[in-house]
């Protein structure tokens, strides 16, 4: 177990705890060692996530080096003393936020499946009859208007659980899901879940999840008030900048399911980052992998400063 902030997403603090328990005695690890240690099949997840703990002050990453990722001094308290928290904290058993009543429910109950990209799980207002845990992959859930677009609302990653929340009010999915890369995930039906929540352990523990999607959905809102493309690109993109000169950024997932994330069509997304780049803010280096130029501008943008001023 590792204690966690609450600010932390699961898949955060998997890495976190990974790079506490990484021998002493050896170099620090490549990305591809970390993933593997993490049972990740790919290093794109494990570089997204390190780029956010890096922002929280959590990691220390020095670009150019393949053997740079250490833990700061607040990200090596956090995994080591409980008591320099200064107040109770979270435990987090391996791979799943809550009590190890729910984690052993997910290990004896639960079945493994392979999805493959496009694969949808189940559609809106579909009998709300699994919980599911992420291992590996990338999964979102979007609504479909009248006319057939559809929109993004969440993206799910290693680590991370979904389809929890009909469970509390009885109702159906309130979104469909789907894979939008190849993914594999463990899956927990409706009548071992049913019996778990009698445990109130059990019940907190999913609680817990749901109130930190509700501030997903609460830091998604404010992302959706900036007023142009340029800043929702800008916002999107600053949270995953990993520290150093020059850092270079990667889209997460498809270049479809970023831009409806952030409320925007793919040809609009193409066009805030082809602006971005003719002002200098950033670096285009392939499909979907820039480097930053100016990082400063682009805080600026990603805090809702005018993209015509940059």
């Amino acid at each position: 177990m590792v204690t966690v902030d609450p600010s932390l997403s699961v898949a955060e603090a998997k890495v976190l705890q990974a790079l506490g328990r990484w021998p002493g005695d050896r170099l620090p690890p490549t990305l591809r060692e970390l993933a593997a240690a993490l049972g990740w099949r790919t290093a794109a997840a494990v570089r997204e996530y390190l780029g956010r703990l890096q922002a929280k002050g959590l990691v220390q990453l020095e670009p150019g080096r393949a053997r740079a990722i250490r833990l700061t001094e607040a990200g090596q308290a956090l995994v080591q003393d409980r008591r320099s928290r200064g107040r109770q904290p979270v435990l987090l058993p391996d791979g799943l936020d809550g009590p190890l009543a729910v984690m052993r429910l997910l290990e004896a109950g639960a079945r493994s499946q392979a999805l493959r990209k496009g694969r949808v799980l189940w559609q809106e207002g579909d009998p709300a009859d699994r919980l599911v845990r992420v291992e590996h992959g990338l999964l979102r859930a979007f609504r479909t208007f009248d006319d057939g677009r559809t929109t993004t609302l969440l993206r799910f990653g290693p680590g991370d659980v979904l389809g929890f929340a009909p469970f509390f009010e009885g109702a159906g999915y309130p979104a469909s899901v789907e894979a939008v890369a190849p993914s594999r995930v463990r899956v927990v039906h409706r009548q071992d879940l049913d019996a778990a929540l009698k445990d109130p352990r059990t019940s907190m523990a999913l609680l817990a999840l749901l109130a930190r999607r509700l501030r997903t959905a609460f830091d998604t809102i404010e992302q959706l008030s900036i007023r142009s493309a340029v800043n929702r690109v800008a916002s999107a993109l600053e949270p995953l900048v990993p520290g150093g000169p020059y850092p270079i950024v990667a889209i997460p997932g498809t270049a479809r399911s970023f831009a409806e994330a952030i409320g925007l069509t793919p040809a609009s997304l193409s066009r805030a980052l082809a602006r971005l780049v003719l002002k200098g803010v950033l670096h285009r280096l392939g499909p979907g992998k820039y480097q930053v130029v100016r990082l400063e501008a682009l805080r600026q943008l990603a805090s809702g400063g005018d993209s015509d001023r940059t």
